[in-house]
């Protein structure tokens, strides 16, 4: 038995299949990766062993003419390669992206199996488009807009790693600074104007940049004179469940990964959704922890210093109250689940 895993583009479209494949790992079952090829899936996929086929990025959105003739001859080629990969009798999981489409197509060519998990309150377009086409649809949260009226709530699926027991208040107060697997230079930008506030109060900060962002994020630490062992600059934390291990809390993005990941890792997450994120879909993941009373969401027009470092000491000054609603909340292991209702938990 096959199964494939098709997504990518982030990280946030590829943990939750590594979190499932993990599970199938000494079962036997032959696992393929369709991942895009932006680079970001190699760096994660290749160090844990699993065989994976990278696809090219296929735009049609906000380029050139001639940019989207050449993305329809790709996804003809990305097709033909999914083919080649995909047989009777597989089951693919599709994770969203423009990397599974390829999948989703070769599977009902093939008469595969089709499964999709969608990760945000908002169902993508691609899951979308193969959700009558699934055999069944798998959901994070309870209410997440367009998915099918019979899909199943799940969760996210997220490494029992990051099941952390209790909140944390650490003498040291510490931050950490996600902008998502890619990066934020928003986020990147508004950490550093409340960086030497937040240090002279004895703050210790942890920040993850982004590779492509890094050196510009250096400069402008530098240009600020700030140089300091208080403060950790990082392109990117390849093991993330150690980092929200020492942070307090975590300013970061809202795709639906890093909300499950903060959550479970029982860390209070003040979020910062991309206002130009499909549908929105990260303002509604940040508004199910907000609801919870284990994050907020500060919007980015709202998303100034003076906003983020009131945020910072309502924690601290609240501490009690956020700490019980965040060890309320029970890890679930979503991935277990899914094979579950795959039928594949005791392959």
């Amino acid at each position: 038995m096959k199964l494939v895993i098709a997504g990518g583009g982030t990280g946030g479209h590829l943990y939750p299949g590594i979190a499932i494949a993990d599970k199938l790992k000494d079962k036997g079952i032959e696992l393929l990766f369709m991942v895009s090829n932006r680079g970001i899936e190699k760096r994660i996929l290749t160090p844990l062993g699993y065989k994976f086929i990278e696809q090219e990025e296929t735009p049609l959105k906000g380029v050139s003419f001639g940019r989207r003739v050449r993305s329809v001859g790709k996804i003809f080629e990305n097709i033909k390669i999914a083919m080649n990969n995909v047989d009777k009798g597989d089951k693919v999981l599709l994770l969203g992206g423009f990397a599974s489409f390829s999948a989703g197509i070769a599977g009902i060519m093939k008469s595969a199996e089709i499964y999709i998990h969608e990760q945000n309150s908002v169902m993508g377009l691609s899951n979308r488009f193969f959700a009558k086409r699934a055999k069944k649809v798998f959901t994070s949260f309870e209410k997440t807009l367009r998915a099918p009226e019979n899909s199943i709530v799940v969760g996210n699926p997220v490494r029992s790693v990051f099941a952390l027991s209790k909140a944390k208040r650490s003498p040291e107060r510490n931050i950490l600074v996600v902008g998502g697997s890619q990066g934020s230079r928003f986020l990147n930008n508004l950490i550093i104007s409340a960086a030497d506030e937040l240090i002279s109060n004895r703050f210790y900060i942890m920040h993850q940049t982004g590779e492509r962002l890094y050196d510009e994020v250096i400069e402008a630490y530098r240009n600020k004179g700030i140089n300091t062992y208080r403060l950790n600059i990082l392109r990117y934390i390849d093991d993330i469940a150690s980092a929200y291990k020492w942070a307090d809390l975590v300013l970061s993005r809202a795709g639906s990964g890093s909300v499950f990941e903060i959550i479970y890792s029982r860390r209070f997450g003040i979020f910062v959704p991309f206002s130009d994120a499909t549908d929105n879909h990260q303002y509604y993941n940040a508004l199910f922890a907000e609801a919870k009373g284990v994050g907020v969401v500060i919007e980015e027009k709202d998303a100034k210093k003076e906003a983020f470092i009131k945020a910072v000491n309502d924690y601290y000054e609240n501490f009690e109250k956020y700490r019980e609603n965040i060890e309320k909340i029970e890890y679930v292991d979503s991935a277990e689940l899914i094979l579950r209702e795959m039928e594949m938990e005791y392959v």
